[in-house]
């Protein structure tokens, strides 16, 4: 299993951050547009417990799909969602939001992967490429939703 993790303080309330993160059509917007092309809820209410999303993404090219399904929510605490299907032998990602005064989050994301042992994805991309793109991806998408999210 492989861990990525990355830390950002947002200066803006933690309702405001939570509710930007658990919205799914916000991963399309944060995440780079060479890893993720579309991403949306396609059962229950949005981002709540048991709902799922897609998210399509492209690897190499290559265009893979994932169903991910929110596993448990916590308002303005906490967000932990799993891959259902898809290209990771096992995916989690577990998003915590910690109030740092009235008008600043710290978002704590860990990302728990899996590569599969065979499959697309694996023929494209060595356990370090995927490492390397999915770091590169988490880290900017945290800059993203804080750049979006401070702007006046």
């Amino acid at each position: 299993m492989t861990k990525i993790q990355t830390e950002i303080i947002i200066n803006a309330p933690i309702g405001e951050v939570f509710k930007y993160y658990t919205n799914s059509d916000n991963i399309k917007q944060s995440w780079p547009s060479d890893i993720i092309k579309e991403s949306g809820n396609i059962s229950g209410q949005s981002n709540e417990e048991g709902a799922e999303m897609k998210v399509e993404g492209q690897y190499m090219g290559k265009r893979e799909e994932m169903i991910i399904e929110v596993a448990q929510k916590e308002p303005n605490k906490r967000l932990v969602t799993r891959q259902t299907e898809g290209p990771f032998q096992s995916w989690e990602s577990i998003q915590e939001f910690q109030s740092n005064g009235d008008k600043a989050t710290l978002v704590n994301h860990v990302i728990n992967y899996q590569l599969p042992k065979t499959g697309k994805i694996v023929n494209f991309l060595t356990g370090s490429q995927a490492e390397d793109k999915l770091r590169q991806g988490i880290e900017q998408a945290a800059q993203t939703v804080k750049q979006k999210l401070e702007s006046p």
